[in-house]
């Protein structure tokens, strides 16, 4: 059994992605800090009103809580950016802790925030699952020998196909258990 869980937070546990995607539309290399800062500020705003978790996780999450599995969120958002979600659900009764991009000092197409998650467990790779709807993010995390679930989500899965860098998939999280590989 995988004793140590890190998830992924949009498009994984709780469904912001169409936020993010549109609220990102005209965004290139060029775009300043400023307007990162108003779309930050924007996201905060659907975290607070429009972002909710993705139907069955609470009861996902639990159980694995029950089972004695250790969790913890490793997103490429920004903290502060998705406190507002953070307390309008229970996530913190579950999570050991958050670790954003920023923190790890990389984004998801290098393993560092992986890497730090098992680290922070003290853990092996070998011991932790890692919950990804990212492509890119899945890809990185297999790379490096965790055990990677992919998670639908109705934004990402138009991506491209993640299945080369999985070992099981969440379909739906209501009816979801890990495949016995992962024992």
């Amino acid at each position: 059994m995988k004793k140590f869980y890190i998830f992924d937070m949009d498009g994984t546990l709780c469904d912001s992605m169409e936020q993010w995607r549109r609220e990102c539309i005209g965004v290139s290399k060029n775009t300043t800090l400023s307007e990162w800062e108003s779309i930050f500020d924007k996201m905060r705003e659907h975290y607070r009103n429009d972002v909710v978790l993705k139907d069955g996780v609470l009861e996902f999450l639990e159980k694995a809580k029950q089972d004695g599995i250790k969790m913890c969120i490793a997103t490429a958002t920004r903290r502060d950016v998705c406190e507002p979600f953070l307390i309008k659900t229970p996530m913190a009764e579950y999570m050991e802790f958050f670790i954003d991009c920023f923190e790890a000092k990389a984004f998801k197409e290098k393993p560092d925030i992986f890497l730090k998650c098992a680290e922070r467990f003290g853990a092996e790779i070998s011991e932790c699952a890692v919950f990804e709807d990212s492509i890119t993010a899945a890809k990185t995390a297999k790379k490096i020998g965790f055990y990677v679930v992919g998670v639908y989500d109705k934004i990402t899965c138009n991506d491209g196909d993640i299945t080369p860098f999985i070992d099981d998939y969440v379909k739906d999280w209501k009816s979801f258990s890990l495949l016995s590989e992962a024992f």
